[in-house]
């Protein structure tokens, strides 16, 4: 949980840089249509972030009114916040590989429940690892008709990184569907 929790600002400040200063419900839309498919980042908690950066004074925060719109509060990076987002980019390069797998504990409690329940319940979650999949390969063709050639490679690198996270774990679904198949019939 403490990478999410690092990830937030590390992203918050990392698009404001990229995009110039912004306010709340614009980094909440860029999040949600370019960050969705790699970040765990739930929305609500943006404007919670974004606040507490200010009083941390990573951002500065500036109410603008524009006709008869409501007030709103734009974000822009400091010369802290700058700094911050430098720190943040090293811990997650010196972070560790564990990966969780909720599934697991399903097989280290399996004398709750039986075999054929498992099996049941993995080829559903084998259909939605497939449905994921296909999900990220649409919204990787789409970003590619409009992202800048300057991010293309690394927003590549990105897809298959998850793509190829995805086809494993169905992979391991499928073969762990085929063993408790085959010692039901043995």
């Amino acid at each position: 949980m403490k990478e999410v929790y690092l990830s937030i600002p590390f992203y918050i400040l990392g698009l404001l840089q990229r995009f110039g200063p912004q306010h709340g419900y614009q980094i909440k839309k860029i999040i949600s249509e370019q960050l969705a498919d790699f970040t765990q980042i739930k929305l609500p908690v943006i404007y919670y972030h974004l606040e507490k950066m200010s009083e941390e004074g990573l951002l500065n925060a500036e109410c603008e009114k524009n006709g008869s719109r409501p007030e709103k509060t734009v974000y822009s990076v400091t010369e802290k916040g700058r700094e911050q987002f430098l720190v943040l980019l090293e811990q997650m390069l010196d972070s560790e590989y564990r990966p969780v797998f909720s599934t697991d504990g399903i097989f280290y409690f399996s004398e709750f429940t039986g075999t054929e329940h498992i099996v049941q319940k993995l080829r559903v979650y084998t259909e939605k690892i497939s449905l994921g999949i296909k999900a990220i390969e649409k919204h990787r063709d789409e970003t590619a008709a409009y992202i800048p050639e300057a991010y293309r490679s690394s927003a590549e690198i990105i897809f298959t990184h998850h793509l190829l996270h995805f086809r494993a774990e169905r992979e391991w679904a499928e073969n762990t569907i085929s063993i408790l198949e085959e010692e039901k019939n043995t």
